[in-house]
């Protein structure tokens, strides 16, 4: 699990439409980075970013969920349980502010350089990763 992974899908599963949804694009951006001491620290972004003009990105009124819509992250300590195949994120801050100070548990399989992070039976949200060098 150690090293800096790349984000490559992110879908969550629709359980009221029964659909597969892919709330920051086809081609989200984003990482995973998992230290060798225990730190991670994830970014994701939507594959198209926010309209906003230059000139207008510190005043035009924006909401929380308009942001998380688009981009998040957060950061802290993590710990793996590798018989259950689970690791969880200790997390310390970011913009998923219900996450700060909480353990997120994750089920995790690795193939080769692909990750795959998700709900344990990967049938409501997943996240596929690829290892970077």
């Amino acid at each position: 699990m150690v090293g800096t992974w790349r984000l490559i899908e992110y879908t969550d599963y629709d359980t009221i439409d029964h659909t597969w949804t892919h709330p920051y694009g086809v081609h989200p951006k984003g990482f995973f980075t998992y230290t060798t001491n225990g730190i991670i620290n994830l970014n994701g972004s939507a594959e198209k970013p926010l309209n906003i003009p230059p000139d207008s990105e510190y005043i035009k009124p924006i909401t929380l969920g308009a942001v998380l819509d688009n981009a998040w992250g957060y950061f802290g300590t993590y710990s793996v349980d590798s018989i259950n195949a689970v690791v969880t994120h200790h997390v310390k801050g970011g913009s998923v502010i219900s996450y700060i100070e909480t353990d997120q548990h994750r089920q995790f399989i690795i193939r080769g350089d692909t990750l795959l992070i998700g709900d344990p039976t990967f049938k409501a949200g997943k996240r596929v990763l690829i290892r970077e060098e």
